[in-house]
């Protein structure tokens, strides 16, 4: 047997020998995963995630001062993907630059107290440090400005 043959069988032993080692599953698809039994395990699926009625937008809140009487929200503006097999698996993603929005007068504020949905006023958020991640959906109206801001509960 020549040196080719040999450095060949002793490669080819050896990336055997890894694939035993990791299971295998990188030959049969680099998504498959599979179960301690060797069931194969489904994929992830993602949609996105339900805006409450007449809300069409997600943002994490930064923080919320008094500035010359109103009240003003630092955000950043999000998408949310929820995890269609576990409800409790949820992926925020920023999608688009923080910027800071003022309150209409008369809006509106739901947050979370213990699972309890609330409303308070939107100079309550200035003094008060809220409990959960700090994800909401909020209304603009035509000046840019919240009417409606709504805490988003997620396990």
């Amino acid at each position: 047997m020549n040196h080719r043959r040999i450095s060949a069988t002793v490669v080819l032993a050896s990336v055997a020998g890894l694939l035993a080692l990791t299971g295998g599953t990188s030959i049969a698809s680099p998504n498959a995963a599979t179960t301690a039994n060797g069931a194969q395990a489904r994929a992830t699926t993602r949609k996105p995630c339900r805006l409450p009625a007449g809300y069409k937008h997600f943002f994490e809140l930064h923080s919320a001062k008094n500035f010359q009487g109103n009240t003003v929200v630092r955000v950043t503006p999000e998408t949310c993907e929820v995890n269609t097999g576990n409800d409790e698996d949820v992926i925020y993603t920023p999608s688009g630059a923080a910027r800071s929005y003022v309150f209409a007068s008369g809006a509106t504020v739901k947050v979370l107290k213990d699972t309890k949905t609330v409303k308070v006023t939107p100079k309550w958020l200035v003094n008060h440090e809220l409990a959960n991640t700090p994800h909401f959906s909020y209304r603009l109206n035509g000046r840019s400005q919240i009417t409606a801001m709504e805490e988003i509960y997620h396990p």
